[in-house]
């Protein structure tokens, strides 16, 4: 096995953080629900540690090459054909398949007229071009269903939980922790189970909330492979997974804050947590002032996904519109 660090992107130097937004496509969001299927089972197909290792063993040139699900399409085949859970021509076959499939809907794509000369602004026919990551991706679900490691409700309900997950979640979580001393401190000893006293199931191994106070900032990265509390916060934002944040953050998360526009006195501590393919992170920001007699509902909207990851701060109260209640 050849060892590299090259995915270890933890204090190098780089450029400014790219915060341009993107939502994972729908191809993206069955590859993530595959590898969590896999991986929750009482007898796992594929641990994250596994994908992990299957990410990090990629070939550098390659790994600069992709983005964060490309590398993830690549390393899953890897790790299933290394343990012989699938079969590399059975999955090159099927994804030749799909192309041809792809190619067919290519040709009647071609001879449809451009909605754009209407007025509209989504091109239909670019819902036909041909990603092959996302045809490996696809051959590796068709084959684990096959195979009967996989189930399509089982990828629907991934989809599905994953879709519900986000900031609306993690806001719920916190305004509780605002108003509920005891339960604060049950999610500060352990996050799993005091969240699920909520309803909420958390699927990471370990989650692990840390509380900003007035003399202590927390920021979350991983400089590895992008790990995040998917369960509870949904897809991470582009710019966690990119290489500038990931090489940033534990470098300079001052200066990080800054780009974020979070400016943090020099008699604040900032602690910087590093998670992993076990353990997760999520951040209890501060309650702002000024909200001492707000109810639950209305405290959820002062939390941000920055601050669950600890970007920003908590919204002020005068942002919000006079109509929350």
């Amino acid at each position: 096995m050849r060892v590299t660090d090259h995915h270890d992107l933890g204090g190098r130097l780089a450029g400014r953080i790219d915060r341009s937004e993107r939502t994972p496509v729908f191809w993206e969001k069955r590859l993530e629900a595959m590898r969590d299927c896999l991986a929750r089972r009482s007898c796992p197909v594929m641990r994250v540690d596994e994908m992990r290792r299957g990410i990090e063993e990629l070939e550098p040139d390659l790994y600069d090459d992709l983005d964060f699900y490309k590398r993830k399409t690549l390393a899953i085949r890897n790790v299933l054909v290394e343990k012989g859970v699938l079969g590399a021509d059975d999955l090159e076959r099927r994804a030749t398949e799909l192309r041809c499939g792809r190619e067919k809907d290519l040709v009647v794509a071609a001879n449809l007229p451009d909605p754009r000369a209407d007025g509209h602004a989504h091109d239909h026919r670019d819902d036909y071009r041909i990603d092959e990551f996302e045809l490996i991706s696809e051959a590796m679900i068709g084959a684990l269903v096959d195979h009967g490691l996989l189930s399509a409700e089982a990828l629907r309900a991934g989809v599905e939980r994953a879709e519900m997950a986000g900031t609306a979640v993690g806001a719920r979580i916190v305004a509780r922790a605002w108003l509920d001393p005891s339960f604060k401190g049950r999610l500060r000893a352990n996050g799993k189970t005091a969240m699920a006293e909520m309803g909420i199931e958390a699927l990471e191994t370990q989650i692990i909330v840390v509380e900003n106070s007035p003399s202590l900032h927390n920021l979350v990265v991983c400089t590895l492979c992008s790990c995040y509390p998917r369960s509870i916060l949904g897809s991470p934002p582009s710019w966690y997974v990119g290489k500038a944040y990931r090489a940033r953050a534990v470098r300079e998360p001052r200066a990080v804050l800054a780009e974020f526009g979070t400016l943090v006195a020099d008699d604040v501590d900032v602690h910087v947590h590093d998670s992993n393919a076990d353990m997760r992170y999520m951040v209890l920001p501060m309650r702002p002032s000024g909200t001492a007699d707000w109810p639950e509902a209305k405290l959820i909207r002062l939390v941000t996904r920055d601050s669950l990851i600890g970007v920003t701060r908590a919204r002020p109260p005068d942002q919000l519109d006079g109509n929350a209640e």
